[in-house]
C-alpha cells in the first residue's frame, strides 16, 4: 500500500492527531494531519502570490457539502454571515455544488464547522477517498420528477458518508461525541479501516438534460418516468472521471459507460456495491490511477457489471437508452410548476462578492431577508433564486439592478456558457491561472467569434489551472488546460450536451495568444458548419486529425 493508505488505516477511523494540533499556536498543521483533513472538508493551503517574495501564509479552505445544490433561506444566511467573519468575504460555488470558504485561518475552523451544524450543513466527506458531494439537477422547470428523485438522493449522501465519529468530536462537540462508541468500537461496514483508493463521485441527471455533466461521474444516475410521469427506475452510468496527471501516461479522462437499469427501491444497494467494487479493486499503489475509471478500463462493461451482478440480490436490466438536447442552465426568470418564479443568475467562476464591479453579495442577502426564497447552486456553479412569488420578481430585479448584478442575457455569451477552477493564488495543485484570468480569457475568445460573425454563438469554454480538470474542461467544446506559469493546452470537440471528450489540439499555447489560435478555426468554423451546429459538434464532424496540422500551419504563418 501507499503512503496514504497506510496513513487512513493508523489514522482511527479519520481522527489522527487533529484535536491535540488543533490547540496549538502553530497556524499550520503537520503533513500527516493535511492529508486527514481532507476527509472533514477542509485543505490546508498557502498564498502562492506570497510565497515568491519567501512568506509563507498558511489558511485554509473548507468545502461545504450541500447534496443537489439545495439551500434553505436561513443555511444561506448563515453562509453568508459567516463569509464576514471568516475568510476573505466570498462564497464560491463549486463545480460539484457545494460553497467553498478561502482564505480561512486555523482558529476558526471549528468555530465556523459548529456554526454550519447549527443549520444542517457540513464539510464532512466533501474531500478525500470517500463518496463526496452528490449532484443533481437544480432548476424548478421539472419540479415533479425533481421532487420524486429527491428521497434518493437524500439517502445517498446519508448512507454513503463514513460512520465515523470523528468529524462531530473534532470540530462540533467533543463532550456530546464522547458519548459515541470509541474508535476501537467503531466499524466502517461500506469502507473498511482504509476507506476508498481515491475520491468517489455520484450526479443524477434529468432525462434529456445533462446540466450536471453525468458522465464525468464515478457514478451517474439518470431516472426513467412512465408515460404518466410516475418513476419506473434508474439508467446506472458508472467509469467517468476527469482528472489526470502530467507524467503519468496512463492516467486520462474517461466518460462513464451505461451498465444496468434498476428498480426504484434497488437503486441504494447498486450504488453501494459500485462502491465496494472501487473499494476492493482500485489501484492502491499508485493513486494516479486509482479511480474506478482505470478499473472499467482494465475490465470493460460485461466484466464490471457481472462483479456488479455478484455483488446485489436483485436484479439488473439493460440500460435504457439515453438521449439529450440541452445542458446548459435556465437563466433569467421561469415559471415554476406551482405558480411561483425562478430566476436563474449566471455568478462568473462561482465566485458571489462585492466587488467595483457588482454586489452580488449584497444583493442576495437582501433578497433572501425579505422574500425567503429557497436558493439553488447548479453543478455550473450558477445559482437560482426559487419560490418567488408574482408580486416580488419586480422588486428582485431592483434589488439586483441597485447592486449592479447584471441578469445572464446581458452578458457576452462566452463569459455567460464559461466555468473555471479556483486555481492560483491558493489551489496547490496550480501550474498557472484560471479563475482570475478567466474574463481576459473569455473577452478575446468572444472577440475572434465576433469577428467571425459568430458574435451570438454559445460556445463553452471551460479553464483549469492544472489537468485536475476541477472545471471539467475535458467535456466542454473549447477546453484550456493549465500546463505551466502562462502556457495552456487546448482541447478542442467536446459535445455540447456532455457526452463526448474534447480532443488534444495543441499543447504549451501562452494565455495571450489563445485567440489568435482560435481565429482562424471560428472563420473555418463559420464557413463549413451545418445549419444551428454547434461548434463542438462541427469540430469533431470535420475530423480533428485531418484538420488539425492545416489549421496550425495557419496559426504559425
Amino acid at each position: 500500500m501507499s503512503l496514504a493508505e497506510r496513513l487512513k488505516e493508523a489514522s482511527q477511523h479519520l481522527r489522527g492527531s487533529l484535536n491535540q494540533e488543533l490547540t496549538t499556536s502553530s497556524p499550520e498543521f503537520s503533513k500527516p494531519a493535511t492529508t486527514l483533513l481532507k476527509f472533514h472538508g477542509i485543505y490546508q493551503q498557502t498564498d502562492r502570490d506570497l510565497r515568491k517574495s519567501g512568506t509563507k501564509e498558511h489558511s485554509f479552505m473548507i468545502r461545504i457539502g450541500i447534496p443537489g445544490g439545495f439551500v434553505t433561506p436561513e443555511q444561506y444566511l448563515q453562509l453568508d454571515t459567516l463569509a464576514d467573519e471568516v475568510g476573505d468575504a466570498t462564497l464560491r460555488i463549486t463545480s460539484r455544488q457545494d460553497i467553498q470558504y478561502h482564505r480561512v485561518s486555523k482558529h476558526e475552523l471549528r468555530d465556523l464547522l459548529r456554526a454550519m451544524d447549527k443549520v444542517g450543513l457540513s464539510s464532512w466527506a466533501a474531500c478525500g477517498d470517500v463518496v463526496r458531494n452528490t449532484t443533481a439537477q437544480a432548476s424548478p422547470l421539472r419540479a415533479s420528477e425533481q421532487k420524486q428523485i429527491l428521497p434518493y438522493l437524500l439517502e445517498i449522501s446519508k448512507t454513503l458518508k463514513p460512520k465515523s465519529a470523528a468529524y462531530a468530536e473534532v470540530w462540533v462537540d467533543g463532550e456530546q461525541a464522547a458519548t459515541f462508541e470509541t474508535p476501537s468500537q467503531e466499524t466502517e461496514p461500506l469502507y473498511g479501516e482504509t476507506y476508498l483508493p481515491r475520491k468517489f463521485k455520484i450526479g443524477f441527471a434529468l432525462p434529456g438534460d445533462n446540466a450536471t455533466d453525468v458522465y464525468s461521474n464515478d457514478v451517474g444516475i439518470v431516472p426513467w418516468f412512465d408515460s404518466n410521469g410516475t418513476l419506473d427506475g434508474f439508467t446506472i452510468l458508472a467509469g467517468g472521471g476527469l482528472g489526470m496527471s502530467n507524467g503519468v501516461k496512463a492516467s486520462h479522462p474517461r466518460l462513464a459507460d451505461p451498465i444496468c437499469f434498476v428498480a426504484p427501491q434497488d437503486l441504494i444497494a447498486t450504488v453501494a456495491a459500485i462502491v465496494t467494487i472501487h473499494r476492493d479493486f482500485g489501484n492502491r499503489s499508485n493513486r494516479k490511477l486509482a479511480r474506478l475509471k482505470y478499473v472499467l478500463d482494465a475490465w470493460g462493461v460485461e466484466k464490471f457489471t457481472a462483479e456488479l451482478r455478484d455483488r446485489v440480490s436483485h436484479e439488473l436490466h439493460a440500460p435504457k437508452t439515453l438521449t439529450w438536447q440541452t445542458s446548459h442552465d435556465p437563466f433569467g426568470w421561469h415559471l415554476q410548476e406551482d405558480g411561483k418564479w425562478f430566476v436563474g443568475l449566471r455568478v462568473v467562476s462561482g465566485r458571489i462578492q462585492d466587488d467595483a464591479q457588482a454586489s452580488l453579495r449584497k444583493a442576495l442577502r437582501r433578497i433572501v431577508e425579505l422574500f425567503r426564497p429557497e436558493i439553488r447552486l447548479t453543478a455550473q456553479q450558477n445559482l437560482l433564486i426559487a419560490g418567488v412569488s408574482e408580486e416580488y420578481r419586480g422588486e428582485i430585479d431592483l434589488i439586483l439592478a441597485d447592486h449592479g448584478v447584471r441578469h445572464a442575457a446581458e452578458l457576452p455569451p462566452v463569459l455567460r456558457h464559461s466555468m473555471a477552477c479556483p486555481a492560483l493564488p491558493t489551489c496547490g495543485q496550480a501550474l498557472t491561472e484560471a479563475e482570475r484570468v478567466l474574463p481576459s480569457i473569455a473577452e478575446g475568445i468572444q472577440s475572434e467569434l465576433n469577428r467571425a460573425g459568430l458574435s451570438h454563438e454559445a460556445v463553452q469554454v471551460r479553464v483549469t489551472g492544472c489537468p485536475n480538470g476541477c472545471a471539467r474542461p475535458f467535456t466542454a467544446e473549447i477546453g484550456i488546460v493549465g500546463q505551466s506559469v502562462d502556457l495552456y493546452s487546448l482541447y478542442l470537440g467536446g459535445s455540447p450536451v456532455g457526452t463526448r471528450l474534447a480532443r488534444l489540439f495543441a499543447h504549451n499555447i501562452k494565455r495571450s495568444e489563445i485567440p489568435n489560435v482560435l481565429s482562424p478555426i471560428f472563420a473555418r468554423f463559420a464557413e463549413a458548419r451545418a445549419a444551428a451546429e454547434s461548434f463542438g459538434d462541427w469540430w469533431n464532424r470535420s475530423g480533428v486529425h485531418e484538420l488539425t496540422p492545416v489549421l496550425l500551419t495557419e496559426v504559425v504563418a
